[in-house]
C-alpha cells in the first residue's frame, strides 16, 4: 500500500520580513563599503599614507571581522537566535562608525574599522540561518533578492556621500554614515526566529518510572544516570575531553575541513573575497585618476550597482528552475568578470567604455557573491549553518588581501588599470578552482 504523501507546510507569512531585513542591512553595508572608494583619496591625503595602506584599512570594514570572528559567530547561531546577534552587531557597528570619523591617524582608523567589521560579522553570519529556515525550497532566489539591497545601496549611497563630502567634508559625511548605520538594529528586530516543535524524549505523557516494576536492565539505566556510586562519581577526564571535542566539532562543523572539495572551494572563496574588495574599492578611484571628475566617477558605482542588481535578480531563477547548476553559473560569471577586467586598460580613454565595463562586471560580481552561498549548500548539505561561517572566514580573508594587493599594485605601477589586470588574473585562477570543485562534486555524487 502506498504511503499517503504528507502535504508541505504552508509558507510562513513573516518570511517576507526576513527578506526586508536582509535587503535593508545589505543596502547600508555594501553602500557604505562602496563609499570608501569616494573617501579613499581623502584618507591618503589626510593621514599622509600610501594607497596600499589606505586600501588595507578600508578592507578591514568587511574582511577583519569575518576572518577573526566568522566561525565563532557561526557557532553562536546554534545557541542564540539571530535577532539578538544582529542587534548586538548593529549597536557595535553604528557606534564605532561614528567614532571612526574622529580618527587622528590611519592606525586609529584601522582599529575602529576592525571593530566595525566585528559588528558586521555578527550581522552577516547570523542573517543566513533565518533565510534558510523560511525559504528551504527557494533559497537561491530568496538569497539573491535579499542581497539586491546591497546593489541598490552601491548605486545610491556613494553619490550621496560625494555630495556630503563636498558640502561638509569627509569627516562629517562619515559621521552621518555612522548614524545611518544604527538602522542595523531595526533590521535585527525584524528577524523573528522560527521555533521548531520540541520533542520530549524523556517519557510519554502520563508515563512514570516504577522502580519496583522495572526490569533489571531499565533499573540499571536509571541507576547509572541518577544514582551514581562512588566509582561513577570519579571524573573520567578522557571522556570529558572527548565530549568537549565533540561539542567543538558539532558547533564549528570542523568535519568539513577534512573534505577535499570543501577545502578547494574555500580557496576559490578567498579569491572571490579579493575580487570583491578590489572591485568595490578601486572602481571610483580609477575614474578620479583618469580625470573623469568627482560626480561622474561616483556614478560609476551606480552603473556597477545596476549591473549587480541584474545579476542578483537573475541568477536565482536560473538555479531554482534547474536551467543551470549553481557551480557552473558561478564559474561562468567569474569568467565574464575576468574578461571585463582584462579589457579595462583598453577602455581608459573613454568614460562610456569604463561605464559599460562597470555594468557588465557588475552583473558578474552581482551573481558571484550570492552563488557562493548556494554552492556551499550543495557541498555541505541543507543545514550546515557553521559551514557558512567558514565561507565568511575565507571571503573575509580574501577581502583583507584584496584591499592591500590592489593598493600595492597601484603604488608600484602608478595606475589602477594594472590593479584591474591583477583582478582578471585572479578571476582566471578562481575559474580553475571552481571547475575542479565541480568535477569533484560530479564524481563524488550529491551531498545529503
Amino acid at each position: 500500500m502506498d504511503r499517503q504523501a504528507v502535504p508541505p507546510s504552508p509558507p510562513h507569512p513573516w518570511r517576507w520580513m526576513i527578506i526586508v531585513s536582509r535587503f535593508f542591512w545589505t543596502f547600508i553595508c555594501l553602500g557604505s563599503f562602496k563609499s570608501l572608494g569616494v573617501l579613499l583619496p581623502h584618507f591618503v591625503d589626510s593621514f599622509s599614507t600610501s594607497t596600499a595602506v589606505a586600501g588595507l584599512v578600508s578592507s578591514f570594514l568587511l574582511g577583519f571581522g569575518l576572518l577573526s570572528f566568522g566561525p565563532f559567530v557561526g557557532a553562536l547561531v546554534k545557541v542564540w537566535d539571530s535577532r539578538k546577534l544582529t542587534i548586538a552587531g548593529g549597536l557595535l557597528a553604528g557606534t564605532t562608525t561614528v567614532a571612526a570619523s574622529f580618527s587622528s591617524s590611519i592606525t586609529q582608523m584601522g582599529v575602529l574599522f576592525a571593530l566595525i567589521s566585528i559588528g558586521l560579522a555578527f550581522i552577516q553570519v547570523s542573517s543566513v540561518k533565518p533565510l534558510m529556515d523560511y525559504f528551504p525550497e527557494s533559497f537561491a532566489t530568496a538569497n539573491g533578492v535579499s542581497l539586491c539591497g546591497g546593489t541598490i545601496g552601491m548605486m545610491v549611497i556613494p553619490p550621496l556621500v560625494e555630495y556630503l563630502v563636498e558640502e561638509y567634508g569627509w569627516r562629517t559625511a562619515f559621521a552621518l554614515l555612522g548614524a545611518f548605520s544604527f538602522n542595523y538594529v531595526v533590521c535585527g528586530a525584524l528577524l523573528r526566529p522560527l521555533h521548531p516543535m520540541r520533542t520530549n524524549y524523556s517519557r510519554l505523557p502520563g508515563q512514570t518510572y516504577d522502580a519496583d516494576a522495572a526490569t533489571p536492565e531499565l533499573r540499571n539505566q536509571f541507576d547509572d544516570r541518577l544514582l551514581p556510586d562512588r566509582k561513577k562519581s570519579r571524573v573520567n577526564f578522557k571522556k570529558v575531553f572527548s565530549i568537549i571535542l565533540e561539542v567543538i566539532r558539532e558547533r564549528f562543523d570542523t568535519r568539513a575541513l577534512a573534505d577535499p572539495i570543501f577545502i578547494i572551494y574555500q580557496v576559490a572563496c578567498v579569491l572571490n573575497g579579493m575580487l570583491y574588495s578590489m572591485w568595490h574599492l578601486f572602481l571610483i578611484p580609477q575614474g578620479l585618476e583618469l580625470g573623469f571628475g568627482d560626480e561622474p566617477s561616483a556614478f560609476l558605482a551606480t552603473y556597477g550597482g545596476l549591473g549587480a542588481l541584474i545579476g542578483r535578480l537573475g541568477h536565482g531563477f536560473l538555479v531554482d528552475c534547474g536551467l543551470i547548476k549553481a557551480s557552473s553559473l558561478l564559474a561562468l560569471s567569474s569568467l565574464v568578470f575576468s574578461v571585463c577586467c582584462g579589457l579595462n586598460p583598453l577602455a581608459t580613454s573613454s568614460y562610456v567604455a569604463i561605464a559599460v565595463l562597470a555594468t557588465v562586471s557588475g552583473i558578474a560580481i552581482g551573481a558571484i557573491y550570492p552563488l557562493c552561498f548556494v554552492v556551499m549548500r550543495e557541498i555541505t548539505g541543507d543545514q550546515q549553518t557553521s559551514a557558512y561561517s567558514w565561507l565568511f572566514l575565507s571571503h573575509g580573508g580574501g577581502q583583507l588581501l584584496g584591499g592591500f594587493f590592489g593598493g600595492w599594485i597601484h603604488d608600484v605601477m602608478g595606475a589602477y588599470e594594472f590593479a584591474f589586470l591583477g583582478m582578471g588574473a585572479l578571476a582566471v585562477v578562481m575559474v580553475a578552482m571552481l571547475v575542479l570543485t565541480r568535477c569533484l562534486m560530479h564524481f563524488c555524487g550529491p551531498r545529503d
